[in-house]
Parts: C-alpha cells; structure tokens; sequence
C-alpha cells in the first residue's frame, strides 16, 4: 500500500447544519474551497463556515467565521475572497477596512473580478460595464500596494486613479464598438506588471 501525500492546502472547514442543509451549501463549500487555494497563509486555520441574512458575506474576524447569505445565489468568489481576506486583516497581514480589504482581495487573484467590489469606490461607467474594465481595476489595486511600501496614501491614491478609469468611458466605448483592443489608462500602463 503507498503513502498518500497530503493536499498542499488541507483547510479546516467547519460548516454548520444550517449551510450543510441548505440546497446551495455543498456548492457553496467546494466554492470557498477552491478560493482558499490563493489564501495559503490561511493554511491549517480552522475555519467555521454559516449563514447569514444580513449581507451578501460577513466575517467574524475574533472567531474565525465567514458566513454567506445563500437565499439568492451562491456566494461570488469576489465576495468568499473578500471575506477571506477580513480573516487576513485578523491575523495582522492586511491592514484593517473594507477599503484596504477591497484593493488586497481583487490584488490577490483574477478569479475574484468576477463582480464589482462593493466598497472600493468606482465610477458608474465603470461598474455598469464591469467586464471591460476590471483588467484596469485590478492593475490599479497591485500599484496602489506597492506604492503603500513608500507612500501610506496609497487609499487615496488607488481612489484617483478609479476615478479617472470613468472619465475617458466614451473614448473605450467607441474602441470596444470598433473591435480593437480596449487600451488602459496611460499611468496602469506604466504600472502594470505580470499577473499571477
């Protein structure tokens, strides 16, 4: 018989009978599951997983909890990732607000653009076409964290800089309309590096 190794991320989930009986729990756990990949420093955390039906996620950073309103949908990986990242900001690894949870989480992985963040704040042309833009949102989160090692205004920063993302919205339409490429603002340009 051979040794099984173990999983390179074996997370202690700990999910309630209320999200264990409801009809979206098992999607909802294997959802949070696959999230947890980019969470490594999460790693052999026990983790208590509910329900709630006061927003779409909350984290009870103290205890360790993530709870998801599942009456609509199961939870975005945005909104798992977003939870997740309040249980970083518990250990001391993300500085504290939903701000700052916002940029860290849409910085950690692409899979998290799958909705608007609910707290950064962006200009409506930006939210309503979200798709076209989150390559922008994001190359604008990961230059507002490096610039936070040398400037500790990089929230205020990262807000300009979405701002601008909605004013040049008619020039990027007509782009998009015409087929060619959709270009990024000049300064994430210039900022942008490699995703991973």
């Amino acid at each position: 018989m051979t040794a099984l190794t173990p999983p390179l991320f074996a997370p202690a989930l700990r999910p309630s009978r209320r999200l264990l009986a409801h009809a979206r729990g098992p999607a909802t756990l294997l959802r949070l599951h696959r999230c947890l990949r980019w969470f490594p420093e999460l790693n052999g955390t026990e983790i208590r997983v509910g329900v709630t039906r006061a927003a779409d996620g909350i984290a009870v950073i103290d205890e360790r909890v993530v709870r998801f309103d599942l009456r609509y949908r199961i939870p975005s990986r945005y909104t798992i990732a977003h939870e997740l990242t309040h249980l970083l900001q518990g250990l001391g690894i993300v500085p504290h607000g939903e701000v700052a949870c916002d940029l860290w989480t849409l910085a950690r992985h692409p899979s998290f653009l799958d909705e608007p963040p609910c707290y950064l704040p962006l200009p409506e042309s930006v939210r309503a076409r979200w798709r076209l833009h989150r390559a922008s949102v994001r190359a604008i989160c990961h230059a507002a964290l490096r610039r936070r090692a040398h400037h500790r205004h990089y929230i205020r920063w990262a807000r300009t800089r979405l701002a601008q993302l909605g004013e040049g919205e008619p020039q990027r339409r007509e782009a998009a309309s015409a087929g060619s490429p959709v270009p990024l603002p000049e300064f994430a340009q210039s900022e942008q590096r490699p995703m991973t």
